[in-house]
C-alpha cells in the first residue's frame, strides 16, 4: 500500500510562478490551478498511490513564533493573483481524487510528518511530493520484518522523475536523513528567518556531524576542535542552537484530521470535466471528459464552452 502526501503550499507556489498571466475568458486567473492539475496527474501516473492527500498549511504553530517571534517574518505577501485562486483548491483537489487537509494553527510540515510516522508503523509506503528539507529527516527505508513502511521524497527532473532514499541524503547534504535537524540547528534556514551559528555552513556543519554524530556531543567536546575561533563561535551560540533545536524538531504525533483509510485515491473525471471548463483547459477537459466514459452531465454544454475563441488558457 502507498500513501501519497502533497505539500500544497510549496506546490501552489511553484505552479503559480512557473506558468505565468494565464487565465481565463473572463479574466480569472488560473495559473496556479492549471500547474496544480498538471502536478498532481502526473504524481498518480508516476506513483499510482493507493491513499493520497493534498496538505495546506493552517498558521504558524504557537510554540515556534513563542520561541523565535521573527520565524518566517521574512516572508512576503502572497501574491493578490494566487489568493483569489486558493479557495478553489477545495474543489478541484478532491475532484482529482486526492483529501484536502489544513489543519487550523498547524504547518503542514508537520501534519505531513504525522502522517508518514502513522503509515509506516502501519507497514504503509509513503512518498512525500515536497521541496523542504525539513522533510528530508523523514526519509528511511522500509522494514520488513518489524512491518515499518519507508519514506521517499519525489522530486519531478528533466529524465521524468526521482524518489529521493537515504543514500540520496547523505549525497545532497553529507549525513543521513535523521541528521538533518542536526544540521539545521546549526546553519538555520534563511527560507523561515531562523538565524544559524554565524559563519557555520552546510559542509562545515555536516563535517562536524560526521566526526561527533550529533550537536549534542559535538558541543560536549569542543576542547577536541581544533580552530579556537570555532570553539568559542559554538560556546555563543549555544542558547541559540538550543532554540534552534524546537523549531526545526518535526512534531509526529499530530492528531491525524482523517485517517488514512479515508483518503483512498478517487478521481472524479465527470467532477474534473465541470472544473476544467470553468477553468477553460481544454486539453484537461477533453481527457476528463474521455475518462469519464459518458458519465460528465451536461457533455453538450461543457464541449461547448471550449468551442469558442482561444485565451490564454485554451492554448495548454
Amino acid at each position: 500500500m502507498k500513501l501519497l502526501l502533497v505539500d500544497g503550499h510549496y506546490y501552489a507556489y511553484r505552479s503559480f510562478y512557473a506558468i505565468r498571466e494565464l487565465s481565463n475568458s473572463r479574466g480569472e486567473p488560473t495559473n496556479m490551478l492549471y500547474g496544480m492539475a498538471k502536478a498532481l496527474r502526473r504524481m498518480i501516473a508516476d506513483l499510482k498511490p493507493d491513499f493520497a492527500a493534498v496538505v495546506m498549511d493552517g498558521g504558524l504553530p504557537a510554540h515556534r513564533t513563542a520561541e523565535q517571534s521573527a520565524y518566517k517574518a521574512n516572508r512576503s505577501e502572497t501574491p493578490e493573483l494566487l489568493v483569489r485562486q486558493l479557495p478553489f483548491l477545495e474543489q478541484l483537489v478532491p475532484a482529482l481524487g486526492f483529501g484536502y487537509l489544513c489543519v487550523e494553527g498547524e504547518e503542514a510540515d508537520d501534519v505531513l510528518a504525522s502522517y508518514a510516522c502513522a503509515a509506516r508503523a502501519r507497514g504503509i509506503e509513503t512518498v512525500l511530493a515536497t521541496n523542504d528539507k525539513d522533510l528530508m529527516q523523514l526519509v528511511c527505508d522500509a522494514d520488513a520484518a518489524n512491518n515499518r513502511g519507508g519514506v521517499r521524497v519525489y522530486q519531478p527532473n528533466k529524465e521524468g522523475y526521482e524518489l529521493i532514499d537515504p543514500p540520496a541524503v547523505v549525497a545532497k547534504w553529507g549525513v543521513g536523513p535523521s541528521q538533518i535537524g542536526d544540521i539545521l540547528m546549526l546553519t538555520g534556514d534563511a527560507v523561515d528567518n531562523i538565524p544559524g551559528v554565524p559563519g557555520v555552513g552546510p559542509k562545515t556543519a555536516a563535517g562536524w556531524i560526521r566526526e561527533f554524530g550529533s550537536v549534542e556531543r559535538l558541543l560536549e567536546n569542543l576542547p577536541a576542535l581544533k580552530s579556537e575561533r570555532h570553539r568559542q563561535m559554538l560556546e555563543a551560540a549555544r542558547p541559540q542552537i538550543a532554540s534552534n533545536r524546537i523549531m526545526v524538531l518535526l512534531r509526529t504525533e499530530l492528531p491525524l484530521p482523517r485517517p488514512i483509510e479515508e483518503l483512498p485515491l478517487r478521481p472524479d473525471p465527470a467532477r474534473q470535466a465541470e472544473l476544467f471548463a470553468a477553468y477553460e483547459f481544454r486539453t484537461m477537459l477533453r481527457e476528463a471528459l474521455a475518462e469519464s466514459g459518458g458519465g460528465a452531465e451536461n457533455r453538450p454544454a461543457l464541449t461547448e464552452r471550449i468551442a469558442g475563441p482561444l485565451t490564454q488558457g485554451e492554448l495548454l
